[in-house]
Parts: C-alpha cells; sequence; structure tokens
C-alpha cells in the first residue's frame, strides 16, 4: 500500500523524499504539515550533489514521526543496513544502476522496506 501511494504522489508532482512521506500521511493516518512538506523540498535527488538517497531519509523521518527515539534509530539502522547489502546508497550511482533519473522502481523498492519494518516492528 505505501508503496502504491508514494508512485503516486511522485508521479503527480511530488519529489522523492516527498512522495514517501505524503503516503505516509495517507497510510498511516498521521498528519503531515505544509512545513514538512516544504522541509522536503530541499531534501531530494541526493540533497542536490548526487549523495545521500533521499527516498532512504524520508523513510528515516518516517520512523521518527511514528516511534520512540531509540525504536527509530533502531530501525534506521535496519533500513540502511538491508539496502546496502543490495545497493549504494548514494544517489548518483543507484542513477546508474537504474538506468535513468526516474526513481519509480527505487521508491517502490524503499516503500516496501520501510512497511515491512513499520509492521515487523508493530507486531
Amino acid at each position: 500500500m505505501l508503496r502504491e501511494k508514494a508512485l503516486y504522489y511522485y508521479r503527480n508532482g511530488f519529489n522523492c523524499s516527498q512522495c514517501l512521506l505524503k503516503a505516509c500521511e495517507s497510510v498511516y493516518g498521521i498528519p503531515i504539515s505544509k512545513q514538512s512538506m516544504k522541509l522536503c523540498g530541499a531534501v531530494n535527488n541526493g540533497f542536490g550533489i548526487d549523495n545521500i538517497c533521499s527516498v532512504l531519509i524520508s523513510g528515516i523521518m518516517i520512523f521518527g514521526l511514528l516511534f520512540d527515539e531509540i525504536t527509530a534509530k533502531k530501525l534506521r539502522l535496519k533500513l540502511l543496513t538491508d539496502f546496502k547489502s543490495k545497493h549504494s546508497i548514494n544517489c548518483m550511482s543507484l542513477k546508474k544502476e537504474f538506468g535513468n533519473k526516474n526513481c519509480d522502481t527505487l521508491i517502490g523498492e524503499i516503500a516496501d522496506t520501510v512497511e515491512k519494518i513499520i509492521n515487523d516492528e508493530k507486531i
């Protein structure tokens, strides 16, 4: 469900970090303020220098919204460790790996992982 919502928002004008945060609002019922969305306006495209993937950053922010700080940090490590076991976390490297600048596949994969981590933690 998170994947579908994130891709919907991405395809409708939200940047790569905003789309996952907005999807969180839809799926988990957490109100995301306009200010939070504006903050994510500067957090996309590897922070503009093709650095760490901004979708990963958004996933980490979601953990912070849903859980206490200690749990959020634990889940952050799960997300990053899982992702790094398969891919680089560098935006430019990911663009090369996925063959284009369209991040649909990447957003979907990260959304699925974030959703799984959240569901596992809530059990």
